[in-house]
């Protein structure tokens, strides 16, 4: 099996109060890469029909799709060929 590009430990979000998102970090040969998902992504995740969401509900909605958003990131982190960090990830990115 093909190693991934950007690996993922789970129960490593924390809140992001200046950029209203969701921060976590993966592991790449060379060293940690920071990912931010906003809270409108998180919101889509849970209810398309939503708004949006406060800061307990974007960690809660983290914690329950954590292994779907690390899927994102992972597809996302090779699409954009790593770029500059931290790769955000928003609405368009969990809707595709």
């Amino acid at each position: 099996m093909a190693k991934h590009s950007v690996r993922f430990e789970r129960g490593d979000g924390y809140w992001v109060p200046d950029r209203d998102s969701v921060g976590f970090t993966g592991t790449t040969d060379f060293g940690l890469v920071e990912f931010l998902i906003t809270s409108e992504a998180l919101a889509e995740l849970l209810d398309p029909d939503l708004a949006g969401i406060d800061r307990e509900t974007a960690i809660e909605a983290f914690i329950d799709f954590e292994a779907d958003i690390h899927r994102i990131a992972q597809r996302e982190f090779v699409k954009r060929l790593g770029g500059e960090p931290p790769i955000l990830l928003t609405v368009s990115d969990v809707a595709a």
